[in-house]
């Protein structure tokens, strides 16, 4: 008892002791590198925010014109329910990354939430938003983040899976309109059945994610992570159903918010052209991330490109795209912005 008292009393003792200079240098070191990478981060985000609505503006005109539509009967309904619906989307992005992370360690909802909100800072003037997984990873301890890397990509795999379900139905529905004048009838349905088996072969993929464990761990540069890898193979196909479901829903409040948009801007919108559309442009979007060019300029092109099929004004198109953005992504990505001054990135040594 008496040695384990004395052993008690020292490390009391040691803990009200001062760091070495050394400690602290290293320390105030760390903190103002940490400072200074959200800084950057932060301005950067907001100066791509407030480039790309200046564009907006000299291309459009958008300040006059959103004047109109704030003059519209319908415009407070639909304001809050794109904010409803926006509000609905990150909570359940929030929900998918706290689901991914419990099946390997506990995190608490608050970090979880700040993870996705910086993650969005982060992906806001990456292309295709890939620098997402960055500011989620940041938001966990250090030890934690290579696993966090890892299961923030089951994560997007899921969302890719998502889009891509409801762009295979986008692809047979736009098909079946052009499709027959072009390719006759056998030609279209044989182009229906083989839009349609990718998919099956797709979600057949998602649910055999543990087969990445024993291909990652063959590769010799990852030596070093090998152990990290077995996350995939921890991975139920229960919690793989949720997160296909939750991001299922996620983009269906994608589509809910065009309908939205396009219901102020628009007297008479023709529905199933305006969905389709609209899935077929985030669904494009999807299968080309890699493009050197920001995510919003090419979903514009894009999504000017299906509309004009249907001989939708182009111009409202861009309008609706861009308000879309502002609510969607800018927002929260303002909000991850300050959100990222509240945790530290280099916890091991500030």
């Amino acid at each position: 008892m008496l040695n384990i008292s004395k052993l008690g009393i020292n490390k009391l003792i040691d803990s009200f002791r001062p760091f070495s200079s050394e400690q602290t240098s290293q320390r105030f070191f760390y903190r103002i590198i940490g400072l200074a990478l959200k800084l950057i981060v932060s301005i950067t985000a907001i100066y791509f925010i407030v480039s790309r609505i200046q564009r907006a503006e000299s291309e459009l005109s958008f300040v006059g014109f959103f004047g109109e539509i704030i003059a519209a009967p319908q415009f407070p309904l639909v304001l809050f329910a794109s904010l409803i619906l926006t509000t609905l989307n990150w909570s359940m992005e929030v929900i998918k990354w706290k689901i991914l992370i419990s099946t390997q360690f506990e995190v608490r909802w608050k970090t979880a939430l700040k993870g996705v909100l910086s993650g969005v800072t982060f992906g806001v003037f990456s292309p295709n938003r890939l620098g997402e997984f960055v500011g989620r990873v940041l938001a966990l301890a250090p030890d934690r983040r290579v696993s966090g890397s890892l299961l923030s990509f089951v994560n997007g795999l899921a969302q890719t899976l998502a889009t891509f379900s409801f762009g295979v139905f986008g692809l047979v529905y736009f098909v079946q309109y052009f499709g027959y004048e072009v390719f006759g009838g056998f030609g279209t349905l044989a182009i229906q059945l083989t839009i349609s088996s990718s998919l099956v072969l797709a979600i057949m993929l998602y649910f055999r994610v543990d087969l990445l464990t024993s291909l990652f761990q063959r590769i010799r540069f990852l030596k070093a992570y090998h152990s990290y890898f077995i996350v995939f193979s921890e991975l139920p196909n229960s919690i793989l159903h949720r997160i296909y479901q939750l991001s299922l829903l996620r983009f269906i409040t994608f589509i809910l918010q065009y309908v939205l948009v396009f219901y102020l801007i628009l007297d008479s919108p023709e529905w199933m052209a305006i969905i389709g559309s609209s899935v077929l442009t985030l669904f494009s979007t999807t299968l080309v991330p890699f493009l050197p060019i920001p995510d919003l300029l090419l979903r514009e092109s894009i999504a000017l490109s299906y509309f004009d099929l249907f001989n939708f004004d182009l111009y409202l198109v861009s309008i609706a795209v861009f308000c879309v953005w502002i609510v969607n992504v800018a927002l929260p990505a303002l909000i991850g912005a300050v959100v990222l001054f509240t945790y530290k990135i280099f916890r091991r040594w500030s």
